[in-house]
């Protein structure tokens, strides 16, 4: 019904979020992505809304099929296939990407917008590091997940931080001090067992992630705030508290079912999975899966 480029340049909208990134990644400009958005949206007789700092679209089965079709023709090569993936761990193992991959933003906080982009066949493949943080698999049989690895998420903060290097520190010497709080409605479960420590909890308005409004949070030597050893490895500077891990989480690489044995897939996963061997040698307390 409509054009590659045009349900392109629909779909990287809702991606990238604005018509300057979006033209920026298919290589023309913001008023040939204004024009073929219009299409889109004539077509299909749909209209954009901005929810919070994202761009959606009410549910059409005309273009869910439309979407699909695409989709098949990026397995073919026609147009790179889409990845997005987490913050700091994305960037750190799926870069530089396979012949073929084009990436994302790499800085949603949370599990749903991902999700949703994925399921709506906006993107193709998403590296996730918070899959205890997923809709049980009751709820996720369109999608195929394929574990990466499994890691403590730690309390960390800045090397001048009073509790840096102290040995078998306690609930009691934690709690002295302020912990930067997981955002509301991201990383639901993950959140519930932070607060489960009883910290003072500092609040965070991240709609998306930057270095200034987490790591950064934590160079006051005061804040604690919650890092993995992948994270650590990708952005540097924090240190690992001698104190139990609140609770552990995994990574994986989510796709549809019906895409996941396809070549350029299996592709992506295997290096994935090299990288991350990679990386992880100086990693004791990383599980590779």
């Amino acid at each position: 019904m409509v054009g590659v480029e045009e349900l392109a340049s629909l779909d990287f909208v809702l991606w990238r979020r604005t018509g300057k990134q979006a033209a920026r990644a298919l290589g023309c400009n913001q008023s040939t992505i204004s024009r073929r958005l219009g299409r889109c949206l004539e077509v299909f007789q749909l209209k954009m809304r901005r929810r919070r700092n994202e761009w959606d679209l009410p549910f059409s089965l005309l273009l869910q099929l439309e979407r699909e079709l695409h989709q098949h023709c990026r397995l073919l090569g026609h147009l790179p296939l889409r990845l997005e993936a987490c913050p700091l761990t994305g960037p750190l193992l799926a870069h530089p990407l396979p012949e073929g991959w084009i990436g994302g933003c790499y800085d949603h906080i949370g599990v749903e917008r991902p999700l949703q982009l994925l399921r709506n066949r906006v993107i193709d493949a998403w590296l996730c590091d918070a899959v205890d943080d997923l809709p049980p698999p009751a709820e996720r049989l369109d999608l195929a997940l394929h574990p990466l690895w499994r890691n403590p998420v730690a309390l960390h903060a800045a090397p001048g931080h009073p509790l840096a290097g102290e040995r078998a520190l306690t609930s009691t010497d934690l709690r002295s001090f302020p912990c930067l709080d997981i955002p509301a409605g991201a990383f639901e479960q993950s959140r519930s067992l932070l607060h489960g420590l009883g910290l003072d909890h500092r609040p965070t308005q991240l709609l998306n992630y930057s270095r200034t409004g987490w790591e950064e949070r934590a160079e006051d030597a005061i804040t604690l705030l919650c890092f993995t050893p992948l994270n650590r490895l990708a952005s540097p500077g924090l240190v690992p508290l001698d104190a139990s891990a609140p609770f552990g989480n995994g990574g994986a690489l989510l796709c549809h079912r019906d895409l996941a044995g396809h070549p350029p897939l299996q592709l992506l996963l295997e290096t994935l999975r090299w990288r991350l061997a990679q990386k992880s040698v100086t990693l004791p307390d990383l599980e590779r899966l």
